[in-house]
């Protein structure tokens, strides 16, 4: 049984291990490092140990069993330059290059933790020194070659034959078909000509021959091709050997700096060379002149003299030949190991650059190994040297190691992803288009947050891809506006002397929850713009009537972000599209509304309210312009009704308001303040002002008033739609047994009292619902509007009334509609809200007809609208801004809505007129009148 191999101890085996494993320890490439000052790699010595057989091969073969069993297991060889000689083929290769094949295989085999190295560069001079070129059977001289490099890389050597192969036309022989067939015949033979000259899959290593190396002057050589002849077997008699040996150990110390390099492009990081924290020892036992070891160091150091480059081989040798001292040299010993380092190193930028044949040795000589009687008597590090060695080189940068960086990156495009999922799934939740959100698509939407965890879509749409709001009626009168908006492109591009207007509809169309009242009152509003919309594609009155494309804006629920929408939005559009000649609707007077009409009376945009009523919105903007009296008028209207109530008089009004919020709300804070000052200032009627709930003030039954017991008191709702239901109800509650008093709601109401479904409420039966109507003709039109295309007596006359209802019967009865055959599309009675933007649009079609087909700037449609001479006749009355641009002349009523008890019945209600001021059709439409100022009839 042989006996256990012990590795040698002798003096100085200690530091000499020590030299050699920090040698093997691979700097890190951003810090400096302090003990050699430099940066990443340096170069390394060719260590020569020189000494007894039992010292310098037990000290390889031990070095390698500690490699062997390290962890990780990193890139070593341990080769005998006798037996590696002995073994390898019988060839007419020098010794030192059979070594250098012999290195390159172990190194190449699978057994290290690191990646085997392919040695591409090396294994391709290899192949060409080992091949003979016959002579070529075709033109082309440097077929040969490009066939051995095509059979090197694993491709077929035979692509380029086919570019020598005479290929005839055949078919017709006509001259048309065969110039075409000579000339696909040409181009066939270029292109197989020109893949025959190519050799894939080499272009790096070819780059290297010829532009990044010298040995054997690749500059005698037009290129690559020509090169690689001079490589192959018969042409090497004509190179000069030397520098053909240079070549091939440039190779291959080139394919191992390329395995370790650590960037890419000089500034891309490349993770494989940063994996690699340990040279590359290689152990080269028995090195001598007759086995090629010493010539293969020769090689080694010239190469590295003559190139400067740095490359990561570590060359442990054990030599059998003492060489000869330098004069004056004195033989350093293991001991002195790092001083003998420390002198090389010092040394060798005067050593290569003189290319001396030595500069890159490091000799150490190596004294008789320690008995074990020795080794117990000796003290120090000498003894343990072998024992407890840090092998470990170091662990890469976290980044640089196997799957971390995946992880990274993986994370980051999760993440990244997430971002865009997360926000696509935030719009969808709000019902918003992501993906065709663009402005050249006619869509630009937005989130906007309305409220803590409220986010709504906003912006504005002019096609079905973006719809607001998710109740059915709103959907269908949007999706209608689309179809005529698509309808009415269609018409201008065949019908181009037709001129297309824009405008643009602005309103809140999504809220969180439900809301139908404020639903129902905005798609009122888009029934009367589709109304004009239709009748504008249907026209014959002109081959230059306009036609009319709507644009839907929405500012979020209340308004609350009209301010941005018509900042970041709007007005942007407006810029780019001069079509746009308006923006209409508002919805209602909120701080917000009141910032984005001044933004675009800045911008020049005349803007439309329809239904706004707030106090002061003319100074906003020179081009705000109120289709609707305001809350002056409002106000002027009660004073007026409460003094012709005589049977019995009112002798106490109070004016029912919600309580405050943290943002006022301009609507009802100047409606309570007109209302005081003129019922104060225009009447004997006692005025007072009860927040919600009321406490005994809202219990008229319960605990009555004294100064106005019964009907003498009056009530007079001053807010939005939310809050007037649990108003009435309270009411209803008290006077369970007792008949109600008089109670009178502002016009924001109308949204509530016109659905079905709350007439048919049970605390509402059988009470007369009274409110403020700002378009009272288009609502007094009654049911036969819808119903039989022609409104309701006395004002079944009235001509633009009657043009109303016309369109509204043929809108919601056209089988293309998107209205056509819901229950919901024939009222008991048309909305106001329907007749007041059926006006709206009617007057911007009416001022884009008079200006003709030519292209006109929409500043001249507020010019427009202020001349004395401008009057517009519409369904809801004379519409004038000649002295007021708020409405102050337009007529405004008190309506009362009966609700029967049955359900049916209240369903089908529908109202009539209490007060009316105000102006109706003008001189040219006069309508008579009754003492309360109501239609007559």
């Amino acid at each position: 049984m042989a006996a256990e191999f012990k590795p040698p101890v002798f003096p100085g085996v200690h530091e000499l291990l020590k030299l050699v494993l920090t040698l093997r320890k691979r700097p890190r490439f951003l810090p400096r490092v302090s003990d050699m000052a430099v940066h990443g790699d340096i170069p390394l010595p060719l260590i020569r140990l020189v000494g007894p057989e039992e010292s310098v091969h037990g000290f390889l073969r031990g070095f390698r069993d500690l490699l062997e069993k390290a962890e990780p297991r990193t890139t070593y060889v341990l080769l005998d330059a006798e037996t590696a000689v002995l073994a390898s083929p019988a060839t007419a290769e020098p010794p030192k290059l059979a070594l250098l094949e012999q290195l390159c295989q172990q190194l190449q085999e699978d057994r290290f933790s690191a990646r085997p190295n392919s040695f591409r560069r090396y294994r391709l001079a290899t192949f060409l020194t080992r091949q003979k070129l016959t002579p070529s059977r075709n033109r082309d001289p440097q077929a040969e070659i490009v066939a051995l490099l095509r059979k090197w890389r694993g491709q077929s050597p035979y692509v380029q034959e086919a570019a020598q192969t005479q290929v005839s036309a055949q078919g017709d022989s006509g001259p048309s078909t065969f110039g075409l067939s000579g000339a696909l015949w040409f181009v066939r033979l270029m292109i197989l000509k020109w893949l025959g000259r190519r050799s894939y899959g080499i272009v790096p290593e070819a780059r290297w021959f010829m532009r990044r190396q010298t040995f054997m002057v690749p500059e005698h050589s037009s290129d690559f091709f020509g090169f690689a002849e001079r490589l192959t077997a018969d042409r090497l008699d004509e190179q000069n050997a030397g520098q053909l040996h240079k070549l091939l150990v440039h190779a291959f110390l080139e394919d191992l700096r390329q395995a370790y390099r650590r960037r890419r492009l000089s500034v891309l990081p490349r993770r494989r060379g940063w994996r690699r924290t340990a040279y590359v020892p290689v152990l080269l036992d028995h090195a001598s002149e007759e086995n090629g070891g010493l010539p293969l160091l020769r090689l080694i150091n010239d190469v590295r003299n003559e190139t400067g480059k740095v490359d990561p081989l570590l060359v442990i040798a054990g030599c059998r030949d003492e060489p000869a001292p330098a004069p004056g040299e004195v033989p350093l010993f293991a001991p002195a190991s790092a001083t003998a380092y420390s002198t090389w190193k010092r040394e060798l930028p005067v050593q290569r650059q003189k290319l001396a044949a030595d500069a890159r040795f490091l000799t150490i000589h190596l004294p008789e190994p320690l008995s074990p009687e020795a080794i117990a008597r000796t003290s120090g590090e000498d003894p343990d040297a072998w024992a407890d060695l840090d092998l470990d080189p170091g662990k890469p940068s976290l980044l640089a190691r196997r799957g971390v960086l995946e992880v990274i990156l993986v994370a980051c495009l999760v993440a990244v992803a997430a971002l865009p999922a997360a926000r696509l799934q935030d719009y969808w939740q709000a019902g918003c288009s992501y993906l065709k959100a663009k402005p050249d698509a006619g869509i630009d939407v937005r989130l906007a947050e309305i409220a803590p965890g409220d986010e709504q879509c906003v912006g504005y749409s002019d096609n079905d891809s973006q719809i607001f709001g998710t109740n059915d009626q709103l959907e269908a009168a949007q999706r209608e506006i689309f179809r005529l908006n698509a309808e009415a492109a269609r018409i201008h591009g065949t019908h181009g002397n037709r001129p297309l207007i824009s405008i643009i509809y602005f309103g809140g169309l999504t809220h969180a929850g439900a809301d139908l009242e404020t639903d129902n009152a905005v798609a009122e509003e888009l029934i009367g713009l589709a109304i004009v919309q239709r009748q504008q594609n249907l026209s014959v009155t002109g081959e230059h009537d306009p036609l009319l494309r709507v644009i839907i804006a929405n500012g979020g629920r209340e308004m609350a972000a009209a301010d941005r929408v018509t900042r970041d939005l709007l007005i942007p559009l407006a810029e780019r599209d001069p079509s746009i000649k308006a923006v209409v609707g508002l919805d209602r007077t909120v701080q917000q509304t009141r910032q984005a009409i001044a933004a675009l009376g800045r911008a020049a945009v005349p803007t439309i309210g329809t239904t706004l009523t707030g106090s002061g919105l003319a100074a906003t903007s020179k081009f705000y312009f109120q289709m609707v009296s305001g809350n002056p008028q409002q106000a002027q209207l009660l004073a007026a009704y409460l003094t012709s109530l005589k049977d019995p008089p009112v002798d106490l009004f109070t004016i029912v308001r919600p309580e405050p919020a943290d943002q006022p709300d301009d609507y009802v804070e100047t409606l309570v303040t007109e209302v005081s000052k003129a019922v104060g200032s225009r009447t004997a009627v006692a005025v007072e002002v009860v927040t919600l709930p009321g406490g005994d003030a809202l219990k008229p039954c319960t605990k009555p008033d004294p100064r106005a017991p019964g009907e003498r008191r009056m009530y007079f709702y001053a807010g939005r739609e939310t809050g007037y239901s649990s108003f009435l109800q309270n009411v209803k509650e008290d006077c369970a047994v007792q008949a109600p008093p008089r109670i009178v709601a502002d016009d924001a109401i109308e949204r509530i009292v016109a659905q079905p479904s709350f007439r048919q409420q049970s605390f509402v039966a059988e009470m007369n619902l009274d409110y403020v109507a700002l378009g009272s003709l288009v609502v007094l039109a009654g049911r036969s509007c819808a119903e039989n295309r022609t409104p309701a007596p006395p004002l079944s006359d009235k001509g633009p009334l009657v043009e109303f209802c016309a369109g509204y019967y043929d809108l919601i009865h056209d089988n293309a509609s998107e209205l056509y055959g819901q229950a919901w599309a024939v009222p008991s009675y048309p909305g106001e809200r329907v007749g007041i933007a059926f006006d709206a649009a009617d007057m911007v079609v009416t001022a884009a007809r008079q200006a003709g087909p030519d292209r006109w700037n929409r500043a001249w449609l507020a010019q427009l609208f202020r001349d004395r001479e401008f009057a517009h006749v519409g369904a809801s009355g004379r519409i004038t801004f000649a002295d007021s641009r708020v409405g102050a002349t337009r007529n405004t009523a008190i309506l009362r809505l009966p609700t029967p008890a049955g359900a049916q019945e209240a369903a089908n209600t529908t109202p009539r007129c209490l007060f009316l001021i105000g102006e109706l059709y003008g001189k040219e439409g006069v309508t008579p009148q009754d003492s309360n100022g109501c239609p007559k009839g």
